[in-house]
């Protein structure tokens, strides 16, 4: 069986680090990042439903020094531990796994590959902090029961007016984030209201 992480390793943030403070719907607690690639690859797993549960710097590669793993990634029965690399040099040194737990490499190239996805879930989770406390149950059924065919984000909204825009669109980002509908324009086109919504194949 493999171990699971729940607590980050708290540690003193360098004078040349970031510190960056977010908040993160799928953990419902405050996270912590010390580099925009941490950030990033933050945002990709919030984005990701297939993603059950996380945690920032879980352990350190070996025993309590050296490389901190930057995430423990669970999908359920499987994990994997993310280190953020830059250059293939680094990839070639690491180790395949750790603590019984298969390593991946994200290196800045891989990241980069989902700016767009990461530009528009920056957009995306805020909407779900703000609406965290009181999520609208009723108003997610009656979003996935209107997206039975596919609709622009500008339809959704008039078809909810008066409603209060960002209201639905909570609603939305969390059937989104949980799985339940798609958009794949988001990993090409920026957020907007032509964005196409749909349900998830069954």
């Amino acid at each position: 069986m493999q171990p699971s992480y729940e607590k980050p390793i708290e540690i003193s943030r360098r004078p040349w680090q970031r510190r960056i403070e977010v908040y993160s719907p799928k953990l419902k607690r405050r996270v912590t990042l010390f580099s925009w690639a941490a950030h990033d690859a933050w945002l990709l797993l919030e984005a990701d439903p297939t993603v059950k549960v996380f945690c920032e710097r879980p352990a350190y590669l070996e025993g309590g020094a050296g490389r901190l793993i930057d995430f423990w990634v669970s999908r359920g029965r499987h994990a994997k531990f993310w280190v953020l690399g830059s250059a293939e040099p680094e990839k070639l040194a690491m180790p395949k796994s750790a603590h019984g737990v298969s390593v991946q490499i994200m290196r800045r190239a891989d990241l980069m590959a989902f700016d767009r996805r990461i530009d528009n879930w920056a957009q995306i989770v805020p909407y779900r902090v703000s609406f965290a406390r009181y999520p609208d149950g009723r108003l997610q059924k009656d979003i996935f029961d209107r997206l039975e065919k596919p609709h622009r984000l500008e339809r959704l909204e008039a078809a909810f007016h008066p409603l209060d825009v960002a209201t639905v669109r909570a609603a939305l980002f969390e059937l989104l984030a949980t799985g339940k509908i798609i958009a794949p324009d988001l990993d090409s086109k920026p957020l907007g209201l032509t964005t196409m919504f749909r349900r998830t194949a069954k």
